[in-house]
């Protein structure tokens, strides 16, 4: 995570090992689905990656609730093709965490939880999707140019090198950061939604991602 108090004081990387350990805040903002279908695709997935054009493959579509129970990769495949939409390995991957989020998030936490994705917020801030992979030199910098204004731009650099070695990827520091700015747009009631009015999931859940 990056964090970021109420003087514009900023920590990074900060690691908590279970969410039940975050430290009270005003507003989070992650990058993991939380509002699940029990079938088809969420619409907030579709707009974002119509949004997102070149960086529209960031964006998984395919989540949905009943693939949380599945014990395997073909099991979770073949009920995901039959409901429309099977599953890539990568999106396998990352259901745990999808699955440590759902079981832990009820409505009343979704109010200061909420689901965003880096992609759209520097694409919310700049006008326009990255031009860049952000894996690439090029990539780095166009989204730090992004984050101008809301932390200079030699913080971020040091905690880039201060972090090499860490587990913490170059990539993830820069987009923990364009979450916390999302969050930071939410408090002042300056961010963007998608979709303006989304639907709810079995759980009252809001199916969103904001940015």
């Amino acid at each position: 995570m990056v964090r970021r108090d109420a003087e514009g004081r900023f920590a990074a990387p900060f690691v908590a090992a279970a969410l039940d350990d975050l430290p009270e805040t005003d507003m989070v903002v992650i990058d993991i689905p939380i509002g699940l279908p029990e079938s088809g695709r969420r619409a907030c997935d579709l707009k974002a990656r119509a949004m997102l054009g070149p960086r529209r493959s960031s964006v998984f579509t395919g989540v949905r609730r009943p693939l949380l129970a599945m014990s395997g990769y073909e099991e979770a495949n073949a009920w995901g093709k039959g409901d429309g939409e099977g599953l890539t390995k990568q999106m396998w991957n990352i259901l745990p965490k999808i699955r440590t989020v759902d079981d832990w998030i009820t409505p009343a936490r979704n109010r200061t939880f909420r689901e965003g994705h880096p992609e759209l917020a520097f694409a919310g801030v700049s006008g326009r999707p990255m031009a860049h992979y952000k894996k690439t030199p090029e990539g780095e910098a166009e989204r730090l140019a992004a984050l101008a204004g809301f932390i200079d731009r030699f913080a971020v650099l040091e905690w880039l090198d201060r972090a090499r070695g860490s587990g913490a990827a170059r990539d993830d520091i820069v987009d923990a950061l364009a979450l916390c700015r999302s969050a930071a747009r939410i408090l002042l009631g300056r961010h963007g939604q998608l979709p303006a009015d989304p639907p709810k999931d079995a759980r009252g859940l809001p199916m969103e991602m904001v940015f």
